[in-house]
């Protein structure tokens, strides 16, 4: 009797989102390192700049997850991204036109509404599309970091010429650019046909909070993500204070994405070799160093010296955090969930840690505020070492876990 050989598996191209990533990651690199260098520069005080960083994570708070739990009901990323993207470069031109404190947070607003729920819903989709190669998703993620590189440097060159205003030139149509781009590249069929509603935000923060695991887990990268919004919100401002540039501003973050890429590439392998769970620990620790650093370099170059530390970090606790969801969350909130723990967890920090960082700011310094931002990183990875190594398990290796089967390698102690 003769058989049918079996064909081997196809592997997911990574191509397809790779492109939206450069695109995204790109108006992300035009945006972040510059923001809080322009707020400064129409004359807003640290606290304020400090509240109006803080109002824009609260608003990703809610609206991350919320697109999130959309694209799950309606099994498609690729409509509520359009929309995402055209409402972000509408917002952007508000924000880039207002000057007064009560305009100026309406733009936030605004454009925090839209722009916080389209890198979970990438995210998501990008897992999806890979399917059973979610490892390789890092390699599609990659390239985002290599994008943020190119665009950070670039813009930080512009606005040597234009000044801060520059930013939002590139910004706006990079926005519009990733709508574009995610109507075009990320189509394909999601598993099953049948539409399922999600089961909202709040539900499925209660599924994850529910595993002890899980749970402690969340609490950590709510604290690792407050230390590091506390350095990164101020640290442009104080490579400024200290005699640097716009270009300077950009060759910081620049060189931090620039060692991301290659980690992400050797993510999967660092992941057998050293276990998802000491990735996330080597990340938090990683973020501690790059910020004590900071608080000791007496020179902006010095500072500017710190920064592939803190793409150790991004590269080891964001990636590990997004395969470590995909891996723990069923298929029909798996949006939902990204949005919560790339979302939500990442916004609260960000929230608490802008604030925070205003004020001890405005007490002790910039100096004084990194140091302790630093001694906090260091509380916060203890914490998620808790949660995912001395513990003894997390919620995607228990079998009777309420947020799904996981992958075996999440067993790993």
């Amino acid at each position: 009797m003769s058989t049918v050989p079996s064909l081997p598996a196809v592997r997911a191209s990574v191509l397809r989102p790779s492109i939206v990533y450069v695109v995204l990651f790109g108006s992300v690199g035009a945006y972040f390192p510059y923001i809080a260098v322009y707020f400064q520069s129409i004359g807003l005080s640290l606290e304020v700049v400090g509240l109006l960083l803080g109002l824009g994570s609260a608003v990703g708070l809610v609206a991350a997850p919320a697109w999130g739990a959309g694209a799950d009901w309606l099994r498609d990323v690729r409509g509520p991204l359009v929309i995402a993207g055209i409402w972000a470069s509408l917002a952007t031109l508000l924000l880039a036109s207002a000057r007064d404190p009560l305009a100026v947070a309406i733009g936030i607003i605004l454009l925090a509404a839209a722009f916080s729920g389209m890198g979970p819903m990438l995210d998501a989709r990008t897992i999806e599309l890979l399917g059973d190669d979610r490892d390789r998703y890092a390699w599609a993620r990659s390239t985002g970091s290599g994008s943020f590189i190119v665009i950070s440097l670039g813009v930080g060159a512009l606005l040597n010429r234009t000044g801060p205003s520059g930013l939002f030139l590139a910004f706006a149509p990079l926005l519009a650019l990733s709508s574009l781009s995610a109507w075009l590249f990320l189509r394909g069929n999601r598993p099953g046909g049948r539409r399922v509603a999600g089961p909202g935000p709040l539900s499925g923060l209660a599924i994850i909070l529910r595993d002890p695991g899980l749970g402690l887990f969340f609490l950590g990268s709510v604290l690792v993500w407050t230390s590091v919004a506390t350095m990164t919100s101020f640290v442009s401002i104080h490579l400024i204070r200290l005699g640097g540039d716009a270009q300077l501003v950009g060759l910081f973050w620049a060189l931090g994405a620039a060692v991301e890429v290659p980690l992400m590439l050797m993510f999967p392998a660092f992941s057998r070799r050293i276990g998802p769970a000491w990735l996330l620990v080597i990340g938090s620790l990683a973020f501690a160093a790059r910020t004590a650093l900071v608080a000791l370099a007496p020179t902006p170059l010095l500072v500017v010296a710190a920064a592939p530390i803190g793409g150790v970090g991004f590269a080891f606790f964001y990636v590990g955090t997004v395969n470590y969801i995909a891996q723990a969350a069923p298929p029909s909130v798996r949006a939902t969930a990204q949005g919560i723990f790339s979302g939500t967890a990442f916004n609260v920090g960000t929230i608490f840690g802008a604030v925070l960082a205003g004020q001890i700011g405005a007490a002790l310094t910039l100096r004084g505020l990194f140091v302790v931002a630093a001694i906090a990183t260091i509380l916060a990875a203890l914490v998620v070492w808790r949660a995912v190594v001395a513990g003894g398990r997390t919620a995607a290796a228990d079998a009777g876990s309420p947020v799904g089967d996981a992958d075996p390698r999440l067993r790993r102690r």
